[in-house]
C-alpha cells in the first residue's frame, strides 16, 4: 500500500471539493437557522386573508420552529462527524487496506467471480463506518424528535424489521447491479462507459415497474380506494385527461409516520396513484383531488419521463469522465492503491469507485441547478391542477393543510430555499396560483 499523494490533482479536487462542500453546507444551514430565529414565529401577510390558514395558530407556528430548530441541533454534530470522517478515511489510506484485505480474502480480481465478490466485499466494508455514524443519528431522529412532535408511530420492533428488509432487498440489487457492472468493467474494459449508462437506465426503468408491485408491498399494504364520491371524483378526472392506472390505492403510511403525501407510482401496467392514509383524514374531498391533479399534472406534461432521457446524455457524458480517470494510475496511487497500466483495467471497479467519489466531492455545485429545473416542473404541476382540477382554492388550501400538518417552514432563507428546496416555498405557491 502507497501512501496517499496529498499533491496529487485528484486528491486537491477531493479534498477542496469536500471542505467546500461542508462549508457551503453549514453556512446555509446557520443562515436559515437565524433566519427562523427573526421569521419563524410570524404569519405571512398574504396567508393572514386565506381561511385555511387559520391552521396556523401562535402555537403550531412555535411548533414548527421547534421541530426546524431541532433538526438542525441534531444535524449539527453528525454532519461535522461524518465531514471528519470522510476525510479520515481517505487520509489514513482506510481503502487501500481495505482493498488489499479483500484481496487476500478472495485472490486477485483478475477474473469475472474474484472481482464480482471483491467488490461487493469491498463496497459493504467500505461504506460501514458513514453507515454506523449515522445510525445514532437516525436512531435519535425517529424515536425521540419524530416522536415528541406527533410523528413517529414506530416500535423499535418495526424499525428493526424494516432495516432487515431494506439491507435483505439492498444487497440482492447490489449484488446484481455489480455483477452485471463488473462482467461490463472486464469486458469492454475501454467503452464500458456507454454499457453501464444503458445498464443504469434500464434498470431506473425495471425499478419503476417492480417498486409498486414487489418491494412497496414488502414494507406497507394498499388497500384499494373505498367507492364513494373520493373515488368517483378522481376516477372521473383521470378519464377525462385519457390517463390509465391499474388502481388507486391507499397506504398505511400511518402505522409509522404521521406524515402526509401521495404520489403516482409504476409505469406501464404497474402505474397506480398510492395516497397516504394520513392524506385522506387531513384533506377534504375537493382538496384531494386537487392534489391528485398536481400529480397527475407532473406525469401529463412528462416531467418523470423528460427527467430520464435529459439524464441520460448527462450520464453518458459523466461516465465518460469515470472512464477517463479510472483509466489514469495517477487516480489509483493518488489515493494510496499500488497500481501499474499492466493490471489498471482488472481494477476499474476500484477506479470507479473512487472517480464517484471525487465527483461527489464537488456535485453540490449543480444542487441548486438541478432544484430550479424541478421547482419550475412543480408551478407547472400547480398549473395543471387548477386548469384541469378546476379548483386552485382548494389546491391552495390542501397546500396550507399539508404544510401545516408536515410542520414544514413557512419562511425559509432565500439562499437556503435556492440551493436546497425541490419545491417553492408556500408562499411562492400561493402567489403563483393566485396570479391565474
Amino acid at each position: 500500500m502507497n501512501k496517499i499523494v496529498i499533491s496529487n490533482p485528484y486528491i486537491i479536487v477531493f479534498l477542496v471539493g469536500t471542505v467546500l462542500s461542508f462549508i457551503v453546507d453549514f453556512f446555509l444551514d446557520f443562515s436559515n437557522w437565524r433566519h427562523r430565529k427573526t421569521h419563524g414565529g410570524t404569519l405571512p401577510e398574504e396567508l393572514k386573508s386565506i381561511p385555511a390558514s387559520s391552521v396556523f395558530d401562535a402555537e403550531k407556528l412555535s411548533k414548527i420552529t421547534g421541530y426546524k430548530n431541532e433538526k438542525y441541533y441534531l444535524s449539527l454534530p453528525f454532519g461535522i462527524l461524518s465531514f471528519a470522517l470522510t476525510l479520515s478515511l481517505v487520509l489514513s489510506g482506510f481503502y487501500p487496506w481495505i482493498f488489499n484485505l479483500v484481496c487476500r480474502l478472495t485472490g486477485a480480481p483478475n477474473t469475472w467471480l474474484n472481482s464480482w465478490i471483491c467488490a461487493m466485499l469491498f463496497s459493504l466494508l467500505a461504506g460501514l463506518p458513514e453507515t454506523l455514524l449515522m445510525l445514532p443519528e437516525g436512531l435519535i431522529d425517529e424515536f425521540k424528535l419524530e416522536k415528541k412532535y406527533g410523528f413517529s408511530n414506530m416500535t423499535f420492533k418495526m424499525w428493526i424489521l424494516d432495516t432487515l428488509k431494506s439491507l435483505a432487498i439492498s444487497l440482492v440489487l447490489s449484488a446484481v447491479l455489480m455483477g452485471a457492472m463488473v462482467f461490463i468493467l472486464l469486458k469492454f474494459p475501454k467503452i464500458w462507459w456507454i454499457f453501464l449508462t444503458v445498464l443504469i437506465f434500464a434498470f431506473t426503468i425495471i425499478m419503476q415497474i417492480l417498486y409498486p408491485l414487489v418491494i412497496a408491498p414488502i414494507f406497507n399494504k394498499f388497500t384499494p380506494l373505498e367507492d364513494g364520491e373520493l373515488k368517483s371524483r378522481l376516477t372521473e378526472l383521470l378519464q377525462n385527461e385519457g390517463f390509465k392506472v391499474s388502481g388507486v390505492f391507499v397506504m398505511d403510511a400511518s402505522k409509522r409516520s404521521g406524515h402526509s403525501n401521495a404520489y403516482f407510482g409504476g409505469l406501464g401496467k404497474s402505474k397506480r396513484i398510492v395516497l397516504y392514509d394520513t392524506l385522506v383524514k387531513e384533506l377534504t374531498v375537493d382538496e384531494l383531488v386537487a392534489v391528485i391533479g398536481h400529480e397527475l399534472g407532473h406525469a401529463k406534461l412528462h416531467h418523470i419521463t423528460r427527467k430520464m432521457f435529459v439524464l441520460i446524455p448527462v450520464e453518458l457524458l459523466l461516465m465518460l469522465l469515470l472512464n477517463f480517470a479510472s483509466g489514469k494510475t495517477s487516480l489509483y496511487t493518488g489515493f494510496g492503491f499500488a497500481v501499474s497500466q499492466e493490471n489498471v483495467y482488472t481494477m476499474q471497479f476500484i477506479g470507479l469507485f473512487l472517480s464517484m467519489m471525487v465527483w461527489s466531492s464537488v456535485s453540490t455545485i449543480i444542487t441548486p441547478v438541478q432544484n430550479w429545473f424541478s421547482r419550475k416542473d412543480e408551478y407547472a404541476a400547480d398549473r395543471f391542477s387548477a386548469e384541469h382540477a378546476k379548483n386552485p382554492d382548494a389546491l391552495i388550501s390542501g397546500l396550507i393543510k399539508l404544510n401545516s400538518e408536515n410542520l414544514s417552514e413557512l419562511i425559509p432563507s432565500k439562499l437556503y430555499a435556492a440551493w436546497h428546496y425541490s419545491h417553492p416555498t408556500l408562499l411562492e405557491r400561493i402567489r403563483a396560483l393566485k396570479k391565474k
